[in-house]
């Protein structure tokens, strides 16, 4: 299921990628938050969209174009010294971040390494370890 909340032609572009990078990993679903595309695999969540026309709410203003991920604890102090992330408005205290997606300056296979790790961690054990078995075949 695809989110149905409208996309700026501007926006289009990174959704597509974030899309395609995601569809790589077993198991996952996307879903809508608060009209904005959110990524799950089973019922964890592990990244949203957040566009420039994704609709106003007060938790969501200043955020702009951005990819929002759940981190590793391993890595996050090193993600939180790094100027271009944030914590999220989506549980920024629980290890969530926010990376803006300006056009023009992303990094994707940046952003697909961090869509990695957040699936990791939002995956389990189980579904880890079967992935990377079929990943190593």
């Amino acid at each position: 299921m695809r989110c149905s909340a409208v996309v700026l032609p501007d926006d289009a572009d990174a959704l597509r990628r974030i899309r395609a990078i995601c569809r790589r990993f077993p198991s996952v679903e996307e879903a809508a938050l608060q009209d904005r595309p959110l990524f799950r695999v089973g019922s964890r969540r592990f990244a949203i969209f957040n566009g420039d026309g994704s609709p106003s709410r007060p938790r969501w203003q200043g955020v702009g174009r951005s990819l929002h991920v759940l981190t590793d604890p391993a890595e996050r102090e090193a993600l939180t010294q790094d100027s271009r992330f944030r914590p999220s408005p989506h549980h920024g205290d629980r290890g969530w971040l926010a990376l803006r997606l300006d056009p023009g300056e992303v990094d994707w296979q940046e952003v697909a390494e961090l869509l990695e790790s957040a699936y990791r961690q939002a995956a389990g054990r189980r579904r880890v370890a079967r992935w990377d078995g079929q990943a190593a075949k």
